[in-house]
């Protein structure tokens, strides 16, 4: 902490285009010696989510993934972060001025389509409470119904206590079993979303000394084991890759112990957690996209 005072005066200029290397210069010549080992950390901390990345177009979706979801119902369970992705894909399609395709909030599970149907699940920070209310939904009238069915679980569903490889375990065999009653639908899957690292020299400081998130090593946890299981099929949507990833490809990471996870990139939100207007625009043509791409 005593080393704060030479970090503060550095100029505004003083920025991660200036390459790592030449910061780590300027940097040593304000530092004392013993505290030169600790610049990597500091410096790559600070850097991992650096950036100004540009919207992406909701053009970018072609017209005849539009043109496919127009004879399709699909139903989306969800809570807060759903709700941004479900404002992205409006503005989606109001790219697309031919787009018929509408959305709709349903209170009941006899509900029909076409369109892309979705509802509130469970509570935040109860996890079981999601899965149990997608399966009641789809029990109740959504799987005779829908063309693909899915769900996902939010940041708040995950502490530094959660039982990750418990709550996959039971997503997957209630995954497995509705499959199974319901041939016709499709079961999609999607990684829990993330949050976005502090900032500020607190944050760098913690960084240096190995202090991280544990809540967003769990949510990452539980997002490999998705991945191991659903990737290959397809019919996995990566929510976390796409929050994680800045228009130019880079990944911002914050470190967790002896590893680097993904963490949600901070110009895609404005409280550290939902995704403001340039998030949506990074997630939901994707979204989109994939929902097209299912068969």
């Amino acid at each position: 902490m005593q080393y704060l005072t030479a970090l503060l005066p550095l100029p505004a200029t003083l920025r991660a285009s200036a390459g790592l290397s030449g910061l780590l210069s300027q940097l040593r010549s304000r530092l004392p010696r013993r505290a030169v080992a600790s610049l990597p950390l500091l410096v790559v901390a600070s850097l991992a989510c650096a950036g100004a990345p540009r919207p992406l177009a909701a053009q970018e979706v072609a017209d005849a993934d539009i043109d496919k979801l127009a004879a399709r119902t699909i139903f989306f369970g969800h809570q807060s972060v759903g709700w941004n992705i479900i404002q992205g894909i409006e503005a989606t399609l109001k790219a697309h001025p031919a787009a018929r395709w509408p959305i709709r909030e349903i209170k009941t599970a006899d509900a029909e389509g076409p369109g892309l149907l979705h509802a509130e699940l469970g509570q935040n920070g109860n996890p079981l409470s999601k899965l149990e209310a997608f399966e009641h939904l789809v029990r109740g009238g959504i799987g005779d119904h829908a063309n693909v069915a899915f769900f996902k679980f939010c940041y708040a569903d995950f502490d530094k206590d959660s039982d990750v490889a418990g709550l996959f375990e039971r997503y997957k065999r209630t995954m497995a079993e509705l499959a199974q009653a319901y041939p016709k639908t499709t079961f999609a899957h999607v990684t829990a979303p993330l949050m976005a690292p502090e900032q500020g020299i607190k944050a760098m400081i913690k960084q240096a000394l190995g202090r991280y998130d544990p809540a967003n090593a769990k949510r990452n946890a539980f997002n490999e084991l998705l991945r191991r299981e659903y990737a290959g099929s397809g019919r996995l949507f990566d929510l976390a890759v796409a929050e994680s990833t800045k228009p130019d490809g880079s990944q911002c990471t914050v470190s967790a112990g002896d590893q680097r996870v993904p963490c949600l990139v901070p110009d895609y939100t404005d409280d550290g957690a939902h995704l403001n207007a340039l998030g949506r625009n990074a997630v939901s043509p994707r979204f989109v996209a994939f929902l097209a791409g299912l068969d």
